[in-house]
């Protein structure tokens, strides 16, 4: 079975509704990105790329950031699989 035959067939699905990428933005632009995906309702999994802040001249702000507001709000998320971003990238559940 492939990893893909084997996807459909898993319990608990494991590929986001949607990805949004966050790179470049200020954490002012990402927190409106957040609100409007939380009060729009419409996503039970996504995957936020948010990068890790290598090129950043003040060291990473973004993961930081998005991982404290998603904490705040009581929203479970977890680090992607290495092959779909890793330690870059967050699986967000709103369900």
């Amino acid at each position: 079975m492939s990893y893909y035959e084997a996807q459909k067939h898993n319990k608990y699905p494991q590929t986001p509704e949607d990805v949004f990428d966050f790179h470049g933005m200020t954490t002012s632009e990402c927190k409106l990105e957040l609100e409007e995906i939380i009060r729009d309702e419409e996503y039970n999994h996504i995957r936020i790329i948010v990068g890790k802040g290598t090129r950043s001249p003040n060291g990473p702000v973004l993961p930081d950031f998005i991982r404290n507001y998603l904490t705040d709000h009581n929203i479970r998320f977890s680090p992607s699989k290495p092959q779909d971003g890793g330690d870059g990238s967050l699986e967000v559940y709103f369900n």
